[in-house]
């Protein structure tokens, strides 16, 4: 199934009034003479935090209960949620196999109103059709960033993706840098400023499930500031991923003083990060167009 995530966050939009804030759906088209009556507008929750996603149930269409979200696979260059790492040892004895879907290949769904319980990702699959796809052990992940791996799980499920060109003619690089982490591995990563100084870490991602796009990098910055409970977010295009000798890191390019004035939040109480006004404080601040962020060697 290849069904887009925008296509049933609309068609399950009535059930989003919970904790995760809202992003409103293109307005209706003015109504014409032949309208009967007034229709409502929908808006649906798609900004949400990697914790809202990671945990969620996997049904497929008629409500079985197949297995869940353990992981995601995260392009840190481009921004792209590439794959969902499912688990379903409990709807066909997989045990602790897991098993890599491309983000397009799933549903979001808002399930009942007000029973955020129902909320869960919809993946229409047979246990036969999962017997041929590609998996592994929960304990032995494979290189995530192998574009080997990517193009074994596309194919299988008639997924195209854009490539970037390389440099050199098409030849590798000489100096071969990785970019797709687990989103669980990406979170604790060391966050530094342009004079190498250590800030903090990454606490979390801010995806945009429509998308399917990493929007901010929440950073919590314990070293700059006192009290260890403030997060920043920050927009991925801000941020440049730097393999450095020591090790991999998210460099951002704001000093300690400017970081002392940007939109803050409590690590207990998050904003509705759907609020267009809100997102609009944040990018502004940090004055920045840019899409994707820059990799640093």
């Amino acid at each position: 199934m290849h069904t887009t995530w925008n296509s049933f966050l609309a068609a399950f939009a009535f059930a989003v009034m919970g904790g995760w804030g809202s992003a409103a759906i293109a307005d209706d088209p003015a109504p014409t003479k032949a309208d009967t009556g007034a229709e409502a507008k929908v808006a649906v929750a798609q900004i949400l935090r990697t914790a809202d996603v990671v945990g969620l149930p996997v049904r497929n269409r008629a409500g079985e209960n197949l297995g869940k979200i353990d992981d995601l696979v995260v392009d840190m260059k481009t921004g792209e949620v590439r794959y969902a790492a499912l688990s379903f040892g409990g709807f066909a004895g997989f045990g602790s196999k897991l098993f890599a879907v491309p983000w397009q290949s799933l549903s979001f769904v808002f399930g009942e109103p007000n029973k955020a319980s129902s909320r869960h990702v919809m993946f229409e699959t047979t246990k036969d059709q999962l017997d041929k796809a590609p998996g592994f052990d929960s304990s032995h992940w494979p290189n995530v960033a192998d574009p080997q791996w990517h193009a074994s799980i596309d194919k299988h499920y008639n997924v195209e993706r854009k490539h970037e060109a390389t440099a050199d003619n098409g030849k590798a690089p000489a100096v071969a840098y990785e970019t797709v982490f687990r989103a669980s591995k990406i979170k604790g990563m060391d966050v530094r400023n342009d004079a190498n100084e250590n800030l903090g870490d990454v606490d979390e991602l801010v995806l945009d499930v429509a998308q399917g796009h990493v929007k901010y990098i929440a950073l919590s910055f314990g070293s700059a500031f006192a009290g260890g409970n403030k997060l920043f977010a920050v927009p991925l295009s801000a941020c440049t991923l730097t393999h450095a000798s020591d090790k991999t890191f998210i460099t951002m390019h704001v000093s300690q003083d400017a970081l002392k004035n940007a939109p803050g939040f409590d690590k207990n109480h998050w904003p509705d990060m759907a609020n267009p006004n809100w997102s609009k404080d944040v990018d502004s601040y940090y004055e920045r167009t840019a899409s994707r962020t820059t990799t640093r060697q």
